[in-house]
């Protein structure tokens, strides 16, 4: 039985974050009708990386109802310090939530409660229930779920970078443990939630007070045994700040939640639905993910051809070809094509597409002779990495004619890229991958199994 693997998702926080993430290119990512698009566009990308990092079988993604909650009424300057959402974002958002929904993604929210209290209630429910949790935030306030089946990831810089709050990293980070972490925001207060906590008193105080008394109750059980200091002073002048900051900072994980953790199981994305989305956002990329090329023209370019694996045993078909210009591609793992593996080729000869994964076929007749006639016209992306590639497979390459990346460069030398995808995209031909999308990236590079 496959392992249940529920995902929660603090959406108010991702979507802050993709729409600061393009937030210098606002004018660019508007949809045909004039709606800001940025943070939906980053919002989908940051979604597939981490549904692709995590696997889940139950995803939600939970919203703040608003600024009024129960902890507003505790304190009324809760939160007070923020700037207002920029209408560029708010605007996105019920588009996000459409976007879930198309995608088989349940989104939720409840009034008077935070997404954290709607995440902390979620993750308890799956804990009990046997799931291991998975939760993404830029919010550290959510690292106090951290559990042995609980993992808070942190958004970092980047689409999918983030980094993992377990019990074991709350002690190397703060030095204390998950539960303990709300101790800590007591005595500290928090500055991005305007609520105080107790004067003078940061982080490093904050942790080791809490290492050593375990929590802000025993804390003031024993502050009348503490040596008269300044410290002393402040921590019984700002009790009353302590116990509230504390009430402030405790995540409820048993609000009262509408939801069910069956209701939160991933479901089939509406095809049909994304694509009239993402028409009507403009989003050509992500068009391209559900079949609809960016163009009809570019769809009758593509189905008008033949795709063939070439093998040794079929190699022969291309014995008795006449034609006077090709298109070949050398597909490499790493920038440095003097060194960078050699993982395959493809071949256009009319209306066929050769592919393989076997390079050494490029050594067998008739492939080499081909390469090496110079009658013949071979149209590449990059004629300088395709001559070194075949050279290093002792093909001495001849008749290298047209050269993609080199026209891309003299169409446009400011905005330009030795990726093949990266490049197509430039012209909206989203149907074309980029190397990050099929091989990844760092430690994580490789080339995908997956035969397509």
């Amino acid at each position: 039985m496959a392992q249940k693997k529920l995902l929660l998702i603090d959406g108010n926080s991702v979507a802050f974050r993709a729409f600061y993430a393009l937030y210098r290119q606002l004018d660019r990512f508007t949809s045909p009708d004039g709606l800001h698009t940025n943070a939906i566009f980053t919002f989908k990308n940051m979604l597939d990386a981490i549904m692709k990092q995590t696997k889940p079988t139950n995803v939600l993604v939970a919203f703040d109802a608003g600024k009024v909650t129960f902890r507003t009424k505790m304190y009324q300057d809760y939160k007070g310090g923020r700037q207002k959402t920029p209408s560029e974002l708010s605007e996105q958002l019920p588009v996000i939530r459409e976007l879930l929904k198309d995608l088989g993604i349940k989104s939720y929210e409840l009034k008077n409660y935070e997404a954290d209290d709607i995440i902390g209630t979620l993750s308890k429910m799956g804990e009990d229930a046997g799931y291991t949790v998975d939760v993404v935030t830029g919010d550290r306030d959510l690292t106090q779920l951290a559990s042995d089946r609980t993992t808070v990831l942190i958004t970092k810089n980047g689409v999918g970078d983030t980094e993992a709050y377990t019990p074991e990293h709350m002690k190397e980070v703060n030095g204390v443990t998950p539960t303990e972490f709300i101790d800590m925001k007591a005595l500290m207060g928090d500055n991005s939630d305007n609520y105080p906590g107790v004067t003078k008193v940061g982080p490093k105080t904050a942790s080791r007070l809490i290492q050593k008394y375990g929590s802000v109750e025993k804390l003031y059980e024993h502050v009348d045994e503490m040596k008269k200091s300044k410290l002393k002073e402040n921590l019984i002048n700002d009790k009353d700040k302590a116990f509230l900051a504390k009430k402030l900072a405790t995540i409820d994980r048993d609000s009262p939640v509408e939801v069910t953790l069956a209701d939160t199981k991933l479901q089939d994305p509406n095809i049909e639905d994304l694509r009239n989305l993402y028409e009507r956002l403009g989003f050509k990329k992500f068009l391209a993910e559900v079949g609809a090329s960016a163009t009809n023209s570019n769809k009758q370019e593509i189905e008008k051809y033949e795709y063939l694996e070439l093998t040794k045993e079929n190699i022969v078909e291309l014995d008795n070809i006449n034609e006077k210009e090709v298109t070949f591609y050398l597909a490499m793992l790493g920038d440095n094509y003097h060194l960078a593996p050699l993982e395959g080729f493809s071949l256009k000869v009319g209306n066929k597409i050769y592919v393989s994964k076997d390079v050494v076929l490029l050594q067998e007749n008739p492939l080499r002779q081909m390469l090496e006639d110079k009658n013949i016209k071979k149209n590449v992306f990059d004629i300088k990495r395709t001559y070194v590639g075949l050279n290093r497979l002792d093909i001495k390459a001849e008749g290298l004619d047209y050269d993609m990346l080199l026209a891309s460069y003299l169409v446009n030398n400011e905005n330009n890229s030795n990726d093949l995808g990266e490049v197509a995209h430039l012209y909206d031909d989203y149907s074309v991958k980029t190397d990050l999308e099929v091989y990844g990236k760092g430690k994580k590079q490789a080339v995908p199994e997956d035969g397509e």
